[in-house]
């Protein structure tokens, strides 16, 4: 039986017929025996290869499979514990392929050396994992709607500077990583992919200096490639030979991050893999939509409406949830997944987890129907499953796929300036606006609910917030780049929904670009000065650095030591977390106090000026912005300035001055002290 290009009605049927609901695919101690099961319904005949030694692949056993429909399963002593295998899996053609099991929950170290064909080797490991380190449970009451203040990281980037390591996930714990978050008040860190991955070489960790990357095979990864949706990627264990080495080291990373009270979020991704002949080898045609018009790379998107692979989708997420305690997910390119997935999951990881932090990439991009995805601004949910503003970042810094529309900290653009009134609400549909001005296109006002908006000004795709300001402010100096880059950060933080932020956000990060690394094209010139004298090739910086050297993606910690970007930024971005926590004004969780709390005083689209209060049973805030060349008379007499994005404000309680935004909290008189 051939499924390669069947319709959605033969699936159907196909799924009906062959679905397996049980929870023991991959391998299971059953009795103090190993069972291993794959579900492969039509093959003619399914073999296990055991292999001692990941490094001698000629030397191996082979197992006959046995078959009770649709699942092939075979029985091992326990000596086989921490050997590796593959299936061989011989098909109604007569074809013959070997494949990895796609259950599998470690892996033999991976050099994908070039190569797109290699079939990995898993480990025979149990999920009922043995000696599993215990992980602290998360003590937190964050509402998982609005409250979480996400730091995105790549692990791979935080080694300390000049140290020419990388870090892993023992080193990360190591460098303190959660304590510099909780100092910074972030509430939840969410790693960049750290599943297995495919384009890599788990063994050749080096850190890479400018200049010797290799373009498409530099050996390093963001981890957008996947190779298997249960292993932990071995590139991050300080011991990838070790099959369980990485999970308990990923556990103790884990553990570390519920101590210093920071919540832990996966990056997935469920809308593709790295080559499709990762799951074709198995069951060819039934994993990928392969009549899909539109990709999410250049091959057919996971086919997640499909029984089984919703099924290899949830069970993977429950893994995590139930074995390393994780405590969200972010879904890279959600809209490939159909909506009734996407439902599924979010009900079953929230009978494991009441509060566990979903969003995802709800972009209008996907081979599927817009109204059987979650789509921003044609679908929205009632799961708290949130989706990437990016109305708000295009209104702060620029408009990614048009350069031509540049923020609000660049100069005043009514479009973006409308845009960002919208934002302030959490671009909820039901904010009583009136005659005020605002954008009502039905993408900027996305949110049937406000737990599912997810503000931020950039992450790791695109440019980081500094290097959109230098690459937009013309030969600006140092002292205008960080008055832009506050009023950058007060713009995100006085805004409805949770929020995040990219790492280095704290020390202005910036990626020079590299032109030994891949996607070189993607450079954006800059503009004004390359104030950290990082010397950049072109004298540019990096949108898109998933593939060059350490040199471009590394944390920038020597910016700290220059003493205005630690006080200016690092301290105000602190200041302004712990304000946004402590406090109820930017974290209200119902569309109906949004209506309630937040009144807009002043919206002057021609001049630029935005004032608008937020009020509460704990106070009131004032937040006003002027985005125009010119001072604004207003009178702030009543009120106390928190935060200033400018460096030296003039002492002035009537002006609001050019290029600057304020949040300041009403004084109360004597008479109701």
């Amino acid at each position: 039986m051939n499924l390669i290009g069947k319709n959605d009605d033969f699936f159907k049927e196909f799924d009906e017929i062959h679905f397996y609901e049980k929870d023991d695919l991959g391998v299971h101690f059953v009795n103090e025996k190993l069972v291993i099961k794959l579900w492969q319904p039509i093959a003619k005949k399914a073999e296990i290869l055991i292999y001692p030694d990941y490094e001698n692949e000629d030397n191996f056993e082979v197992f006959e499979m046995n078959f009770n429909k649709p699942v092939w399963s075979i029985e091992l002593p326990k000596k086989y514990l921490n050997y590796y295998y593959r299936y061989r899996i011989t098909h109604q053609d007569s074809t013959v392929t070997l494949a990895l099991d796609p259950y599998c929950i470690s892996l033999a170290p991976f050099n994908w050396k070039g190569q797109e064909n290699k079939v990995a080797l898993g480990a025979i490991l149990p999920f009922e994992v043995e000696n599993l380190p215990k992980i602290k449970k998360l003590e937190s009451a964050l509402n998982n709607g609005v409250d979480p203040l996400v730091y995105e990281l790549n692990i791979r980037d935080f080694a300390p500077a000049g140290d020419g390591l990388n870090s892993t996930f023992s080193t990360l714990a190591d460098n303190k990583v959660f304590e510099y978050l909780k100092e910074l008040n972030f509430t939840h860190v969410q790693f960049l992919p750290i599943q297995s991955t495919y384009t890599i070489n788990d063994l050749g960790t080096r850190f890479i200096p400018k200049g010797e990357a290799q373009g498409w095979v530099t050996n390093y990864n963001w981890g957008y490639d996947p190779h298997n949706y249960f292993s932990i990627n071995g590139f991050y264990s300080t011991n990838p030979k070790n099959p369980q080495g990485r999970i308990n080291e990923f556990a103790n990373l884990v553990d570390s991050a519920h101590k210093s009270g920071i919540g832990v979020i996966l990056d997935v991704v469920y809308n593709h893999m790295m080559t499709n002949s990762i799951m074709d080898n198995i069951i060819p045609g039934y994993y990928f939509r392969d009549n899909a018009k539109v990709t999410p790379v250049n091959l057919p998107p996971l086919a997640s409406q499909r029984k089984m692979v919703r099924k290899l989708i949830i069970d993977s997420l429950k893994y995590f949830v139930k074995t390393f305690d994780v405590d969200g997910f972010r879904f890279d390119l959600s809209c490939f997944i159909d909506g009734d997935t996407l439902a599924e999951l979010s009900q079953e990881l929230r009978k494991i987890k009441p509060n566990i932090v979903l969003h995802g990439e709800a972009w209008p991009f996907s081979d599927l129907p817009f109204e059987k995805s979650w789509i921003k601004g044609t679908k929205g949910n009632d799961y708290k499953f949130a989706y990437f503003n990016d109305t708000i970042r295009d209104a702060i810094g620029v408009n990614e796929n048009d350069s031509t529309q540049k923020g609000l900290i660049i100069e005043h653009n009514q479009n973006q300036f409308l845009r960002y009134v919208t934002s302030v609400t959490g671009n909820i549909k039901n904010y009583d606006w009136n005659d005020i001005p605002h954008s009502n296109s039905e993408y900027d006002v996305f949110a049937n609910d406000i737990n599912i908006t997810l503000s931020y000004n950039a992450c790791h795709d695109g440019l980081t917030l500094w290097d959109k300001i230098i690459t937009q402010g013309k030969e600006w100096s140092f002292e205008r780049c960080i008055e832009a880059y506050r009023q950058a950060l007060i713009l995100t933080t006085a805004t409805q929904g949770r929020k995040l932020y990219l790492a280095g956000t704290e020390l202005a990060q910036t990626k020079p670009l590299d032109i030994s690394g891949e996607e070189v094209h993607r450079g954006h010139k800059i503009v004004s000065y390359d104030f950290f004298n990082l010397k950049p090739d072109y004298d540019m910086v990096q949108s898109n650095s998933y593939k060059t050297s350490d040199y471009t993606n590394e944390l920038k910690w020597n910016n700290l030591k220059n003493p205005m970007i630690k006080e200016l930024i690092f301290e105000f971005l602190k200041q302004l977390n712990e304000f946004r926590n402590s406090t109820p004004f930017f974290r209200l969780d119902m569309n109906e106090k949004i209506n309630n709390s937040v009144k807009f005083k002043l919206v002057d689209i021609e001049q630029g000026i935005l004032i608008f209060n937020v009020s509460d049973i704990a106070g009131e805030v004032l937040v006003a912005h002027n985005f125009s060349d010119n001072d604004f008379k207003y009178n702030f007499n009543n009120y106390k300035v928190l935060f200033n994005s400018k460096i030296n404000p003039i002492d002035s309680k009537e002006i609001l001055e050019s290029h600057s935004s304020l949040i300041l909290l009403k004084e109360h008189s004597d008479e109701n002290n």
